[in-house]
């Protein structure tokens, strides 16, 4: 294994890999490191000595580390590499460790970098569209939503304790949706953010995780997919003509409340084209069209995403 000569010139065995195995396995006691044992407990002898010069400063970073998934699964397949393997050559900072401009810190590297560095060991599966994705493009980066060494999540080493915090420490936005009266019980912790979307990117809009919209939509909401006898092109089309899917202050997450909603198409067929606004509610003089009373439309027209009754072409009951 590679070896590194200390302050006083003198050679010293780091054994990284080892030690960060023998870290995972015994932990710390009273903030130092455990010796290497064998397979039957026994010391090992050609442990005994100093493990690492990265963990013999570095306690309190080793000791976070050993409880995260890279101190129990990944340093195993880094070879002699250890911390090296993400802070790059560590040489200067050995021969003098209070030079701040010596130091490794990944913070201090730009996005792309960083991201570089992770996608090392994370780069096909999930991780295959990163590049060129939402993310990547607006300079996001895995530190921003991952901690090597100190996550505050147990699931996916994440910065927060829910991964919804994560998702809305920058799309403010949808956290405003969420808290909206119709919403998708994400808050309620039903749900997550990366059962619709992958963060780390897609060939799809918006970072979506199945090939359209309404595959998505489907996943959960079977009983809209059909084939329908009678169908409803928008519906066919995208679930997004009429949903909004973060949240919204009318029903069954609409974009607005029917009959508005549905006037937006059928003006100008069947039913008289005057758009139901105020001077056709219901008022105090018994004035108005009722149609416009609790869900309108949709009183008449039920099966709004599609009928399979013979005599339904319009999409009724």
């Amino acid at each position: 294994m590679r070896r590194w000569f200390d302050h006083a010139g003198r050679a010293g065995g780091l054994f990284l890999v080892v030690g960060l195995a023998a870290l995972t396995l015994h932990g710390f006691a009273d903030g130092v490191a455990p010796a290497a044992r064998d397979g039957d407990g026994a010391l090992a002898p050609s442990m005994a000595a100093d493990w690492g010069e990265c963990a013999s400063c570095h306690t309190d970073q080793a000791e976070a580390l050993a409880n995260t998934q890279h101190g129990k699964r990944a340093f195993g397949n880094l070879s002699d590499a250890g911390c090296q393997a993400c802070h790059g050559s560590v040489e200067r900072h050995l021969d003098d460790p209070t030079d701040v401009a010596s130091q490794p810190r990944i913070s201090d590297l730009g996005p792309r970098v960083i991201s570089d560095t992770c996608q090392q060991c994370h780069a096909g599966g999930g991780h295959m569209f990163w590049k060129g994705g939402r993310h990547a493009d607006a300079g996001v980066t895995c530190t921003d939503c991952h901690s090597v060494h100190n996550p505050v999540s147990t699931h996916r080493q994440l910065k927060e304790a829910r991964q919804i915090d994560v998702c809305f420490s920058c799309h403010k936005n949808i956290r405003t949706d969420s808290m909206r009266a119709s919403h998708h019980p994400v808050r309620e912790g039903k749900i997550t953010c990366t059962d619709c979307h992958d963060p780390h990117g897609t060939p799809n809009d918006n970072n979506i995780d199945s090939a359209s919209v309404n595959e998505k939509c489907y996943e959960c909401h079977a009983e809209k997919r059909g084939p329908f006898l009678w169908e409803h092109p928008p519906v066919r089309e995208d679930c997004l003509n009429c949903h909004t899917p973060h949240g919204s202050n009318h029903q069954k997450l609409q974009r607005t409340s029917t009959p508005y909603l549905c006037q937006q198409c059928h003006l100008n067929t069947r039913h008289p084209s005057s758009i139901y606004d105020a001077t056709s509610l219901p008022g105090p003089a018994g004035a108005g069209s009722s149609r416009a009373f609790n869900r309108a439309c949709v009183n008449c027209h039920a099966n709004i995403h599609g009928s399979n009754h013979p005599s339904g072409p319009y999409l009724g009951r």
